[in-house]
């Protein structure tokens, strides 16, 4: 596996992954204590995907690597982003991990099945929830004081 050494744009620790993280152009190592795996990204298709295990060294590519994958709480995932120039040779030189069709990064996401953790302030606005202001609160308390 050919991978340049440049640091990842982003780091994330167990399976906090969000959508929003994933690279439009580049790839993301996942890492475990039995296996590491690769998973190379272009504009929302994963193209190529390689896997290890650690315990008995065997390497996994294409399809194979998709099926070995898994993302756990104690993961840790690089997110790595490139140059068209840089990834097109980063995926030349690892010619063995691409996949015979690109599967859409969403799909992915159902397998893996991951469960979205919106923050708060994103949910509420999601379903067009407003939060209280003092007003409201002041006047809820003193209707149930006063009922």
């Amino acid at each position: 596996m050919w991978l340049p050494s440049d640091d990842p744009i982003e780091k994330v620790y167990g399976n906090k992954l969000e959508k929003e993280n994933i690279p439009l152009l580049g790839y993301i190592r996942v890492l475990n204590d039995d296996y590491e795996s690769i998973i190379f990204i272009n504009k929302n298709l994963i193209v190529g995907a390689w896997n290890l295990n650690a315990g008995t060294l065997n390497e996994f590519y294409e399809n194979d690597a998709m099926e070995k994958i898994k993302i756990e709480s104690e993961s840790i995932i690089e997110i790595y982003e490139t140059s068209e120039k840089l990834f097109t040779t980063v995926l030349e030189l690892n010619e063995e991990c691409k996949l015979s069709l690109p599967l859409s990064v969403d799909m992915f996401w159902d397998k893996i099945g991951f469960k979205s953790i919106d923050s708060r302030e994103k949910l509420l606005s999601r379903y067009r929830i407003s939060e209280p202001s003092e007003n409201d609160l002041e006047s809820l308390i003193s209707g149930y004081k006063g009922g």
